[in-house]
């Protein structure tokens, strides 16, 4: 099959069927970027995702408690209309959410986070069922032409687990601008290596985390993301808390 703009349509078998669209399996993603999504394929580990990495380790090893900084963070940065949520995790941000009049797009590499975050907007009435649209994409290539402009972007806890060093992150906001609306908003959040002091707990999960190939991110510093940020977007805003980095970027310059 062709490249990564080629794509099938798939339906699910179940009740709260949507919009799935799938890449050539070959061609959507490269090794190292799947090497990192794959830990999302192990169901335990979506089980737990809000409680232990959201809870325990954002406030206590990251030092940035999720629901009082992230989560408003995110908050403030969705816009009705439609919404491109990349790296689900558990969907935890859009389920925290009120999503009335957003029509949602997930994007991820891994299809048991992308069936597990659409289950649960549906479950929990954010969503109801069939509208909610999920692509299978790597997204350090471009999205597909069938994609429409967006009016919101979210990248949370995503940059930090993708391979390379910050430029070699950064090279998605050179095409994801393009599919931002003249006055649409992208944001994130991403867990730095350098230039933040981690304590003792931080220090270990980092250890493990670049170990197994869940993060890369010892290089990642805050200076590096603004700047990137700064060359593809007019109106940027960041700041960090405790060793998370946090960003909103509009009027793409394109």
């Amino acid at each position: 099959m062709a490249a990564t703009s080629t794509l099938t349509q798939r339906s699910t078998a179940t009740s709260a069927q949507s919009s799935i669209y799938a890449e050539d399996p070959k061609s959507a993603s490269s090794d190292a970027s799947a090497r990192g999504a794959a830990i999302y394929s192990q169901s335990w580990l979506l089980v737990i995702y809000d409680w232990w990495v959201l809870g325990i380790v954002s406030t206590y090893a990251w030092a940035c408690s999720v629901p009082q900084y992230t989560l408003p963070w995110f908050q403030n940065n969705l816009r009705k209309g439609q919404h491109l949520d990349i790296g689900v995790g558990t969907g935890y941000y859009l389920a925290k959410s009120d999503l009335t009049g957003v029509q949602v797009t997930l994007a991820d590499l891994n299809q048991d986070a992308l069936d597990a975050t659409r289950d649960r907007l549906v479950m929990e009435g954010k969503v109801k069922g069939g509208e909610t649209r999920c692509l299978l994409h790597d997204i350090t290539r471009p999205l597909p032409a069938s994609c429409p402009k967006f009016d919101s972007m979210s990248l949370y806890y995503l940059l930090h687990c993708m391979p390379g060093p910050v430029p070699a992150k950064t090279v998605v906001f050179s095409h994801l601008k393009h599919n931002l609306t003249a006055d649409g908003v992208i944001s994130g959040a991403s867990i730095l290596g350098k230039d933040v002091r981690h304590n003792l707990f931080g220090r270990l999960i980092m250890t493990f985390g670049n170990w197994n190939g869940m993060f890369d991110n010892r290089g990642d510093n805050a200076a590096d993301f603004d700047e990137a940020l700064r060359e593809h977007f007019d109106d940027v805003e960041t700041q960090v808390r405790g060793a998370i980095f946090l960003w909103r970027a509009s009027k793409p310059k394109v």
